[in-house]
């Protein structure tokens, strides 16, 4: 549970994020949330943040305070009428298409709930990264990265599908794999 001190505007989206991943916002919170230009409240642990960086906030309180969760450590995929429990270990990338989110493993792929930046948030801490605007990769099941033309990349993945990073997404994979 968290307290938010910031403007209207920014505590209505606030709290549509928390509420996906059931942190409660409580005035008597000993952690506070405060957008840059209010006052600290004393006596309180205190994240300040600017009103456009938002999203870095539940980022970082999904990956702290929320790491026990279990749901935060599986997922669960539908394929042939079945529900399967997957670990992101598993998780080659997920992609979101015309038929909702898939989940692509080694041996099979698995419709899927939620967002990508649902997921994106909630597994960055896993290694997985946005490379395009449909795509989320995971690292961990990377075999090549291939320089392509106009400051893009291919990503030649452990089952030989080949995802292209796009030049908006480019910068974050060569600053996160220091490229």
């Amino acid at each position: 549970m968290v307290q938010l001190l910031c403007s209207n505007k920014v505590y209505e989206k606030i709290k549509q994020e928390l509420v996906k991943y059931q942190i409660d916002i409580k005035q008597d919170s000993d952690l506070v949330l405060v957008e840059k230009g209010y006052d600290l409240p004393s006596g309180k642990l205190s994240v300040v943040f600017d009103a456009i960086d938002y999203m870095d906030v539940i980022k970082l309180l999904v990956s702290g305070i929320r790491e026990d969760i279990h749901y935060m450590n599986t997922l669960t995929g539908l394929s042939d009428n079945k529900f399967v429990v997957i670990e992101p270990r598993d998780v080659l990338y997920l992609e979101a298409g015309s038929d909702g989110i898939m989940a692509y493993t080694k041996s099979n792929c698995y419709s899927i709930k939620e967002t990508l930046q649902y997921y994106e948030n909630l597994w960055v801490v896993k290694g997985f990264l946005r490379i395009n605007k449909s795509q989320l990769v995971n690292l961990l099941h990377v075999k090549e990265i291939i320089p392509w033309f106009n400051s893009r990349y291919v990503l030649r993945m452990d089952n030989n599908v080949e995802l292209e990073v796009s030049k908006m997404y480019s910068k974050k994979l060569r600053n996160t794999l220091k490229i």
